[in-house]
């Protein structure tokens, strides 16, 4: 069954303010959406929030509460969805020594594993969509998403 993407219907340029801004919104719903339809089809090992929560553990060890703000959610509920990826085998924790009221999460090998596979997945599926644009309209797409990271990082 195909995943339904839903389709976004052109605002006037006048709202946009030629930032771009709505344009990037459409686009992040339909690129999560179309990667949640296929997790969900191909009844992959790991869930789009999965996915967002190890991303963010893979950039490098950190707190509990680090993970929580970043996520949004309190730390209960992050705690929770921590000990779901603990019990998988993808995420460890431990006690910092320097100051033991802080619990760390980092990545297992399990975990990078499972991410670079996911990675490897999502980009296949997002290239067989991008195909069908010609090799100049890619390449100025890939430049301007770099440009738009390095501004979104900041």
């Amino acid at each position: 069954m195909a995943p339904v993407i839903t389709q976004f219907a052109p605002r006037p340029a006048a709202t946009d303010h030629a930032t771009g801004t709505t344009e990037l919104l459409d686009v992040v719903y339909l690129v999560t959406q179309l990667i949640w339809a296929d997790l969900r089809r191909a009844d992959q090992p790991i869930e789009l929030t999965q996915w967002a929560t190890l991303r963010r553990i893979g950039r490098g060890p950190c707190t509990m509460s680090e993970l929580a703000r970043h996520k949004g959610v309190g730390l209960p509920t992050m705690s929770k969805s921590v000990e779901m990826l603990v019990r998988k085998g993808w995420v460890e924790r431990w006690i910092d020594k320097t100051d033991r009221r802080q619990t760390l999460v980092r990545l297992t090998s399990s975990g990078r594993r499972v991410m670079a596979d996911s990675r490897a997945r999502f980009e296949i599926l997002l290239e067989e969509k991008l195909s069908k644009m010609n090799v100049e309209d890619r390449d100025a797409l890939a430049s301007t998403m770099t440009q738009v990271r390095d501004a979104l990082s900041q």
